[in-house]
């Protein structure tokens, strides 16, 4: 009966595929068959099923499927199970252990799939695994969003080979993709997550030697007039054409300081990095600069030594120097909010360089002593149970940054270039809980996605942006560590993480709770279909 089922469902998953492919998909069903035969000897639930390109009804060889489980109340996490899709889209589990789980699929320039998802952006349901179940599942994955448009001269004449910036339309402007116009003036930028976006063409030196200022879409030079462009997954956005200013660009020259040996060197700015290798006691030069704050970044090849430089451009500069010194030692000292004596507890710190551009890949710093690279760093840090972190900061204080939009969801630190630092960590012991179930049409709701928006933006910098957990399997949550403060709890499966912001949850009408300094809240959330 599970051969002939699996047979039903793969023959109509499989109707619009060309003839062609007939022969393999016989043998690709007789594989699993016998895979079945095999799980049910084993003594476990298979799950199985075919990946689809949605808009065209073609299988996605070699995509990447995995199974969560959905875990009890307290139990520790489980390593996902994971598969990778044959040549026809197939996969399959045998002799799954019984439970609850969560089916999933991941590829690159895809937006995840998940069985059980209502909207394109949603997230998907739990299914039961029992010793003798069976379920085939057609995953259906849809293609990031993308924006495209035209680069327009006064003429509306299309200007080739222009570079062109998305970033999400929020601040700090941080870049989310980069991509250049063709011949035609066309530029399309994909591979973007569903949300609000800004467009915005970079500076350029045209034939005749005028050059382009950075712009926003559709003319603009600065974010309070720029128009947001609603992005979709498996859509394009058109039209988000750009007429350029015209302006003069500039250039920045300066010289690396050190005694020997190759360097490289980092200019970053809104729009984007730039980078060039350059030699001790040797210049370098940036040419066809906008007026801006820009960033110098220049390290040794073996990373060991570096220096950093913030400065204003308006005209053409000599004034780019860069002294490299070793990279400086940063002590990190635990203390209680308005203590000065340091304390004792265990606590994860992560952190990330962030120039003006984009930020390095975040990674694990030790909690005691570490040895990082001069500049901008954005840290967040995990603290043990019943405790919250109120600041991350320099112990002595820093020069202002030359653009003062801070980040919402990490704590800006500045690493000097000298020979050490010292940065405070400010942890309290009196952390908040919100505790529920998530509840629809009186039953409670396992493996629901429920969201935690802190209305603060303190709270929102201490736990490090917007929360997403899952309701366990007998519908129960929990969110702990949370600094006082105001929150809104949404549980829905239609929305991703990355959309969560104050707009989504007015209009989802979110429930709005207070948390006073040590207290628990038990509050049940009620499922949200969104339209």
């Amino acid at each position: 009966m599970a051969a002939t089922h699996f047979k039903e469902a793969y023959v109509i998953g499989f109707t619009k595929l060309h003839a062609h492919h007939t022969c393999r998909v016989i043998n690709n069903k007789m594989r699993l068959a016998l895979a079945c035969l095999a799980a049910a000897v084993a003594q476990g639930g298979v799950i199985q099923g075919v990946v689809l390109e949605h808009s065209s009804g073609l299988p996605l060889a070699r995509t990447r499927v995995r199974l969560d489980a959905v875990l009890k109340n307290g139990a520790p996490p489980v390593r996902p199970i994971q598969a990778m899709t044959n040549r026809t889209g197939g996969f399959i589990f045998p002799a799954v252990p019984d439970g609850m789980y969560l089916l999933s699929c991941q590829r690159a320039e895809y937006f995840p799939a998940a069985h059980g998802q209502r909207r394109p952006n949603g997230q998907g349901t739990a299914v039961v695994v029992t010793p003798d179940s069976t379920l085939f599942a057609e995953l259906r994955m849809r293609r990031m969003g993308a924006i495209t448009g035209r680069i327009l001269d006064e003429n509306s004449v299309g200007i080739a080979n222009v570079p062109v910036v998305a970033y999400r339309a929020r601040l700090p402007l941080r870049v989310a993709a980069h991509a250049v116009a063709d011949d035609r003036g066309i530029y399309r930028i994909h591979g973007l997550d569903p949300g609000k976006y800004w467009v915005r063409s970079e500076a350029y030196t045209l034939e005749d030697g005028s050059g382009l200022l950075p712009t926003f879409a559709p003319q603009s030079r600065e974010t309070r007039d720029a128009r947001a462009y609603d992005v979709r997954v498996d859509e394009e956005t058109a039209d988000a054409d750009i007429r350029p200013e015209f302006g003069t660009l500039f250039h920045l020259t300066g010289k690396i300081l050190c005694p020997a040996g190759p360097v490289a060197v980092t200019l970053s700015s809104d729009v984007g990095r730039r980078v060039t290798a350059g030699a001790c006691g040797r210049p370098y030069t940036f040419q066809g600069l906008a007026p801006g704050a820009y960033e110098v970044f220049a390290t040794s090849s073996d990373e060991t030594q570096s220096g950093f430089a913030e400065l204003f451009l308006d005209r053409d500069s000599a004034n780019g120097d860069v002294q490299l010194i070793a990279n400086p030692q940063v002590d990190f000292e635990a203390r209680r909010p308005g203590s000065t004596s340091p304390i004792k507890v265990p606590m994860k710190i992560s952190g990330r360089r962030q120039d003006l551009a984009e930020a390095d890949t975040e990674r694990e710093i030790n909690a005691l002593r570490s040895v990082l690279a001069p500049g901008h760093w954005e840290m967040r840090a995990a603290p043990g149970p019943g405790q919250y972190i109120e600041s991350i900061a320099n112990f002595l204080p820093s020069a202002r940054r030359i653009i003062n939009d801070r980040p919402t969801e990490w704590f800006d630190v500045q690493i000097q270039s000298r020979l050490a630092e010292r940065v405070i960590i400010s942890i309290s012991d009196q952390a908040g809980t919100i505790n529920g179930a998530v509840v629809a049409d009186g039953k409670s709701v396992p493996a629901a996605p429920v969201f935690l928006w802190p209305v603060s933006e303190g709270s929102r910098r201490s736990l490090g942006g917007p929360k997403q957990v899952l309701s366990d399997t007998e519908g129960q949550f929990s969110f702990d560590a949370l600094p006082p403060g105001d929150y809104r709890l949404l549980a829905t499966f239609d929305v991703s993480l990355g959309e969560i912001d104050a707009d989504l949850m007015e209009s989802a009408h979110a429930q709005t709770l207070p948390v006073a300094s040590s207290q628990r809240i038990n509050s049940d959330v009620r499922l949200i279909l969104l339209p």
